[in-house]
């Protein structure tokens, strides 16, 4: 079964995040800060990653500056955040970010960057 990690500060929306991922059978994991998913991403091995931008301790963009800075293999992370830029979106790619989600997003939008980037379950599409 592919696991998923929703890195997040809201509470309610890594609820939903987490509702959408069992849907697509997958195990999830929650980290409420940056600092708290960079320590989930130390211990397990992940097939996706969403990851907010504006966060306490940690942002996004520094838990990838931190992720690319370790040169090691990132699963696919997708940013879901109401705060994308153009010039943030060419910088979190750069880093490495695989896909970009702009809060509030359909729910069809979800699966379907999902399974652009995470492509292990091909019957994403019929959820």
């Amino acid at each position: 079964m592919p696991r998923a990690l929703i890195i997040d500060d809201d509470e309610l929306f890594r609820n939903m995040v987490s509702t959408l991922f069992e849907r697509l059978d997958f195990d999830i994991d929650e980290a409420e800060d940056g600092v708290d998913g960079i320590q989930a991403l130390k211990k397990k091995k992940y097939d996706i990653v969403t990851l907010d931008i504006n966060m306490p301790k940690l942002d996004g963009e520094q838990v990838m500056a931190i992720l690319h800075k370790r040169n090691e293999e990132m699963p696919p992370i997708i940013v879901i955040s109401g705060f994308l830029t153009k010039e943030k979106i060419v910088h979190l790619a750069n880093l490495g970010v695989k896909g970009f989600l702009r809060k509030p997003f359909k729910m069809k939008s979800f699966f379907i960057e999902v399974n652009k980037v995470c492509p292990i379950k091909s019957s994403m599409q019929s959820a």
